[in-house]
């Protein structure tokens, strides 16, 4: 049986043997654009510092999964009245082309051939982009768009590094499956794994006993084996009322959660979410090829809305702020000592 991936995210500077002992093989790194005034000049000071670090994982023994240059990403901004609304934020230069076009198209799988090349002793498998399947991370691209862009990437990659494993992740939105079809169905589909993200009983509604039902759908739906890209359960944050959730206002307005699960958004509802899901995982070993937990520690603010009291995007680790290991990391180390038994 093959050795299952268990990954995770994580900020510079992460006691590597902390993760190591809590079983923790992988670690996704993401990657800017290389390349600041054209395709193929000088490379830019934070294409470098993401390379040093991940030789630094690397070093350290871990395997590192590359993900490819994002279009852009939105964030919550207050509007003249204090209301939050959604604003994108594009990461490429207007030398990549208009959104979409054929140029742009043309220009990122160049850029990820590069990146497969450069990368090629450091990074042994790929996540192209994130999440094409909403506005957050799409913005401009429309589903036909994202796809040909995923499907461009993919064979920029193959040409750079043939050896590493190809593939992307979809938000579990409904769009998700217009994803899934238009790119497997192609005949000479240059994807490798089926790659999903899903946060049941925090976006989502449902539990961690959804997972179960998630992989053998996708694997029958692609016939590829399947990649948990992101998983994993908020250990703070209250959740909305009927009236709240049924207004549409978002998270970060007003600091609670659409869905809750178990005990609760707690540490000690997280550390249960997390056992439940590894009972799920090692159900479907024979289909899984990984799972990348997300994230390692909690963060100091809300990347979201930029509030230190945030929950949406603050309680996700398995360590607290301060360093200190929840509930939830033993129930990890337990959870993936059963996986590979």
């Amino acid at each position: 049986m093959a050795r299952i991936i268990v990954g995770t995210s994580a900020l510079d500077g992460a006691d590597a043997e902390r993760m190591r002992g809590a079983g923790i093989e992988w670690v996704r790194q993401g990657f800017p654009l290389p390349f600041e005034d054209r395709l193929g000049g000088e490379t830019t000071e934070a294409y470098e510092q993401a390379k040093a670090r991940t030789r630094d994982w690397a070093r350290k023994g871990f395997g590192v999964m590359g993900v490819t240059p994002l279009p852009g990403i939105c964030r919550m901004e207050p509007d003249d009245r204090g209301k939050l609304e959604i604003v994108w934020h594009s990461r490429m230069p207007d030398w990549m082309g208009p959104a979409g076009s054929e140029q742009y198209v043309a220009n990122y799988r160049a850029v990820c051939h590069w990146l497969g090349e450069d990368l090629a002793e450091l990074v042994s498998l790929w996540q192209i982009a994130n999440e094409l399947d909403i506005v957050e991370f799409a913005g401009p691209l429309n589903p036909r768009q994202a796809c040909e862009l995923v499907a461009a990437a993919a064979r920029g990659l193959k040409d750079g590094n043939p050896s590493a494993p190809v593939g992307t992740n979809s938000a579990s939105s409904d769009k998700a499956y217009y994803l899934y079809g238009r790119l497997f169905a192609q005949p000479d589909c240059p994807l490798d794994y089926c790659g999903v993200d899903a946060y049941y009983g925090t976006w989502l509604p449902g539990g961690p006993d959804d997972w179960g039902n998630r992989i053998e759908e996708l694997h029958a739906l692609t016939g590829v084996p399947v990649l948990i890209n992101e998983w994993g359960f908020s250990s703070a944050g209250e959740v909305m009322s009927l009236e709240e959730r049924t207004s549409g206002v978002y998270c970060c307005q007003i600091r609670k959660w659409r869905y809750t699960w178990g005990a609760g958004h707690s540490p000690e509802g997280q550390a249960d979410y997390v056992r439940t899901a590894f009972e799920a995982f090692s159900r479907h070993r024979d289909i899984l090829l990984g799972a990348f937990f997300y994230r390692w520690e909690d963060q100091q603010q809300c990347w979201q809305c930029g509030s230190p009291d945030c929950p949406v995007e603050t309680a996700w680790g398995l360590l607290d702020r301060e360093g200190r290991p929840k509930p939830s990391f033993h129930a990890f180390q337990e959870g993936v000592a059963a996986l590979a038994g």
